[in-house]
């Protein structure tokens, strides 16, 4: 019985977790021009939920369809699109900045459950779930580079320091920067910056996010 309740409130509480996302004010943009503003959030890792009003009834929208949609869930105005992040593998992704590197982060949220475990004596323990929040960091070079994966924010990743400075092998000063930890990945959007204004020839217009 005990364990039936305990069952009972862990749905409850992964339920509402998962209800904690609203809608909020946005554009999506089709890629035959056209767009609709309204509400609208992103569900399912690769669709936008949207309806024009509150109390209307919601549509989706898978975003092979789509350009990118603008959502107003933070301080400024975020930008997702659908980018390949490998080689077959598309991903929806939030725009950093843009210009010369462009920078994007694939975030991914969510709760796992409790588990229970056997224990001594044939005692069932429950495992405590936990929250996660993984943030997976691409660059590309113009508007059709290849994707290069700068690692994530997990334990295992790919070690950043070689591979920021791997990329950014272009711009000694800003290599050095990162060998010697004056950069580090907390510090992933300076270092774009850093070389879009200071490391490029180029004259780019650099959007941040």
């Amino acid at each position: 019985m005990k364990k039936t309740i305990l069952l009972v409130l862990i749905c409850c509480f992964v339920g509402s977790f998962f209800a904690i996302a609203q809608n909020d004010a946005a554009t999506i943009y089709f890629k035959d021009g056209t767009k609709l503003q309204g509400l609208a959030k992103l569900i399912n890792g690769d669709q936008v939920k949207f309806k024009k009003y509150k109390g209307d009834k919601a549509q989706k929208y898978h975003f092979d369809n789509l350009e990118q949609v603008v959502i107003n869930d933070r301080e400024e105005a975020s930008t997702y699109i659908y980018l390949e992040t490998r080689e077959g593998y598309f991903n929806v992704v939030r725009e950093l900045e843009i210009g010369a590197v462009n920078l994007y982060v694939l975030e991914q949220t969510g709760y796992s459950a409790p588990m229970f475990v056997g224990g001594v004596n044939g005692q069932m323990n429950m495992a405590h779930g936990n929250y996660y929040d993984i943030k997976n960091l691409y660059v590309s070079r113009g508007l059709s580079g290849e994707i290069t994966h700068l690692g994530s924010n997990q334990l295992f990743s790919k070690n950043f320091k070689n591979a920021a400075s791997t990329y950014f092998s272009d711009c000694p000063v800003l290599v050095e920067k990162i060998i010697n930890k004056e950069y580090k990945k907390k510090h992933i959007r300076d270092i774009v910056n850093f070389y879009n204004l200071k490391c490029n020839d180029q004259h780019v217009l650099i959007l941040k996010k």
